[in-house]
C-alpha cells in the first residue's frame, strides 16, 4: 500500500515501544513512551508518575476467556487460533500475577498483524525469513552528507569580496549591504587568483576558521551564486523560465532536494536517485539516513527506505521486555503465512520482523563500535555529525558500500539580528566540520567522505529595517571532503552588486548563474553513477552548457 512506503524501522519500533510503555507504565517517557512524565525508576506496573494509564480490567478467570475478550476489544475477534494460543500460553506463564499476565497479553496483541490491519491471518507454521546482511562487495566505501541550513543562510556574508582590481568590489559590497556588511579587517582572506573571478582574493566569515583552513588545504570548494534553476535565465525572462515559487521556503527547499520541478521521476530526491542508480547499475549495498526528521532528498524507488535517527541513534526495540522469551513469541505471532492470508497483515508482519532485525543490527553495531575520538559539540549540529561519524564507523558491520546522510539545521532565517545569527550558527557549523574532518582523517576515511552544504536560498543584498535580510535566490555554498578538488571558487561571483548588475533584481536579490543540477552531477559521478546516467539524477543538466560543467 502507498502508506506502507512511509513506514521505516524507527517508526515501526517507535510505535511498538510506545504501546508497550503505555501498557506497562502509562503515558510516560519510560522506555521511549508517548508521554512527558517519567516514572523513576521505570518499573513495570508503576503508574504513580504517569499522566494517564489504561483502565481496562477483566473479571474473567480463565486465560482463554481473557484473551478472547481482549481479541474482541482490540481486533474484533480476528486473532487467528494459532496466535491466540501463543498469547494464552504467555498469559498463563505469568499467573498467579493477574496484572502481569494481563500486561503481557495486551503487549502481544498489539504486536499482532491482526491489530495493525483489518485482515485475517492464515499461518503457514513457518518462520518468517529475515533480511540478511549483504556480503562485502569489495568496492571502496563512500559516504555523501547533505547539510541543509534551513531558513536561508545569508551566504553573501559567508563569502565576501576582498581584493579586487581594477574595480573595488568590496566597496560596492559595503555600500549595498550597508549596516549588515562585514568589516574587511574581520574577514579570513582566501586566494582566488586561479578561479577566474573579479577578485584575486575573497574573505570568509571569521567564524569559519576550520572551513578556511580546509579551503587552503584544497579540501573545500565554494560554489558562487548558485540556486534553483532549470535553465539559464536573465532579468527579462526569469519569471517564465522558473518553475519554482521563488523566495518561498517550502518550494525552494523542495526543488533543491529533488532537482525535479517537472516531475520526470515523481516523488524522488537527488540523493535517492543516486542510490537507485548505484543499486541498479552496480548492485551496491546502500543505506540512507535522515538525522532528526525526514527529507525529500533521500527518497528513491529501490532498496531500503531511509532511516530517521537522532543524535543518539535509534532507541532499542523493547529494551525492557516483560518476559525474556517475548521477542520469540512476537516473531511467531508474525510468522510466514499461506498464499491466501490477508495481504495487509502479511505486509505489516514483514515490515515488523525486518524492523526488529534492522533495529538490532544498527543498535548492536553502534554498541560494538568505539565512540568517536574527536570532540564534537553538544549542539544539534555537533551531535548530528557525531552520529554520522559513528554510523560510518559501523559500515562493515552493516555490510554497506554507500551511505547517504541528510542533516537539517534550523534557525538561519535572519530577518533580524543577522550578525548574531551568523556568529552563532557558523560557530556551530565550523566546530562540527572541525570535529568531523578530524575524525574522518583519524579513521583514514577523509577521502571517502563528501559534504555538500546547501540552504533554501540566498538572502537579499540590501538589508531590511530590522538589522537583517530577506528571502532571495542565488547564494554561495561549500562542498567539503578529501576527494574534493578545492582551494577555488567555482561558478561566477556577481561582478556588479548594485541594481544595474545583470543578475540583480528587486530588493537586491540575485539571479543564480550556477544550478544545483551542475553541483550534484559531479557528486553522483564520484559516488559511482556512470556519466551516461547522470541525467537520471540531474534531469535539467543538459539545459546548461557543457563548458560550464564542474569537473
Amino acid at each position: 500500500s502507498p502508506e506502507a512506503m512511509l513506514v521505516d524501522m524507527p517508526k515501526v519500533t517507535g510505535l511498538l515501544n510506545g504501546l508497550y510503555s503505555t501498557i506497562k507504565n502509562g503515558i510516560s517517557n519510560c522506555y521511549y513512551g508517548f508521554g512527558d512524565g517519567r516514572s523513576v525508576p521505570c518499573e513495570e506496573g508503576d503508574f504513580n508518575n504517569a499522566v494517564a494509564k489504561l483502565s481496562f480490567d477483566t473479571s474473567a478467570e480463565d486465560a482463554a476467556a481473557v484473551v478472547s475478550e481482549l481479541s474482541t476489544l482490540l481486533t474484533s475477534g480476528r486473532i487467528s487460533p494459532k496466535n491466540k494460543e501463543l498469547i494464552i500460553d504467555a498469559y498463563t506463564s505469568k499467573l498467579p500475577d493477574k496484572a502481569a499476565a494481563l500486561r503481557i497479553a495486551q503487549q502481544l496483541i498489539v504486536s499482532t498483524p491482526e491489530f495493525h490491519s483489518f485482515d485475517t491471518v492464515k499461518s503457514s507454521g513457518e518462520t518468517r525469513e529475515s533480511a540478511s546482511t549483504p556480503p562485502p562487495s569489495g568496492v571502496p566505501y563512500k559516504a555523501v552528507i547533505f547539510l541543509m541550513l534551513q531558513g536561508g543562510a545569508d551566504s553573501f556574508n559567508m563569502l565576501v569580496p576582498h581584493t579586487c582590481s581594477p574595480k573595488d568590489l568590496y566597496s560596492e559590497y559595503k555600500k549595498v549591504r550597508g549596516a549588515v556588511s562585514m568589516p574587511l579587517s574581520s574577514l579570513l582572506e582566501i586566494d582566488a587568483s586561479s578561479s577566474n573571478q573579479a577578485c584575486t582574493s575573497f574573505g570568509m566569515h571569521p567564524k569559519l576558521a576550520t572551513a578556511k583552513q580546509l579551503y587552503d588545504d584544497g579540501d573545500l570548494v565554494w560554489f558562487a551564486n548558485a540556486g534553483v534553476l532549470t535553465r539559464p535565465t536573465n532579468k527579462d525572462k526569469y519569471k517564465s523560465h522558473t518553475k519554482a515559487a521563488l523566495f518561498a521556503h517550502n518550494s525552494m527547499k523542495l526543488y533543491i532536494q529533488r532537482l525535479d520541478p517537472f516531475k520526470t521521476d515523481v516523488e524522488t530526491g537527488a540523493l535517492g536517485r543516486i542510490a537507485d542508480a548505484l543499486q541498479k547499475q552496480q548492485n551496491l549495498s546502500v543505506e540512507k539516513y535522515n538525522l532528526y526528521k525526514g527529507s525529500y532528498s533521500l527518497d528513491g524507488h529501490y532498496g531500503p527506505e531511509p532511516f530517521i535517527v537522532d543524535g543518539n541513534g535509534v532507541p532499542k526495540f523493547n529494551e525492557a521486555p516483560s518476559d525474556e522469551g517475548m521477542e520469540g513469541v512476537i516473531r511467531n505471532l508474525n510468522g510466514a503465512t499461506e498464499f491466501d492470508s490477508g495481504v495487509f497483515a502479511d505486509l505489516f508482519s514483514n515490515l515488523f520482523v525486518n524492523s526488529i532485525d534492522a533495529n538490532k543490527k544498527l543498535t548492536d553495531a553502534l554498541d560494538q563500535t568505539a565512540n568517536t575520538t574527536a570532540i564534537f559539540g553538544t549542539d544539534s549540529m555537533g551531535t548530528a555529525f557525531n552520529m554520522v561519524a559513528r554510523l560510518i564507523a559501523t559500515r562493515e558491520l552493516r555490510g554497506v558500500d554507500r551511505d547517504f546522510f541528510f542533516i537539517p539545521h534550523s534557525n538561519w532565517d535572519a530577518h533580524n539580528k543577522l550578525e548574531w545569527n551568523l556568529n552563532t550558527n557558523l560557530a556551530d557549523l565550523d566546530n562540527a566540520i572541525n570535529a568531523f574532518s578530524t575524525e574522518m582523517k583519524t579513521e583514514g576515511l577523509w577521502d571517502s567522505t563528501t559534504i555538500i552544504q546547501a540552504s533554501d536560498f540566498g538572502r537579499s543584498l540590501k538589508p531590511n529595517g530590522g538589522g537583517g535580510t530577506d528571502h532571495a535566490w542565488g547564494g554561495n555554498y561549500m562542498m567539503i571532503g578529501g576527494a574534493v578538488s578545492g582551494g577555488k571558487i567555482v561558478g561566477k561571483y556577481p561582478e556588479v552588486l548594485t541594481d544595474d548588475g545583470p543578475e540583480i533584481i528587486e530588493r537586491g536579490r540575485i539571479i543564480p548563474t550556477l544550478s544545483w543540477d551542475e553541483i550534484i552531477a559531479p557528486i553522483a559521478e564520484w559516488a559511482g553513477v556512470s556519466h551516461g546516467s547522470v541525467k537520471e539524477v540531474c534531469p535539467n543538466i543538459d539545459n546548461f552548457p557543457e563548458t560550464q560543467r564542474i569537473k
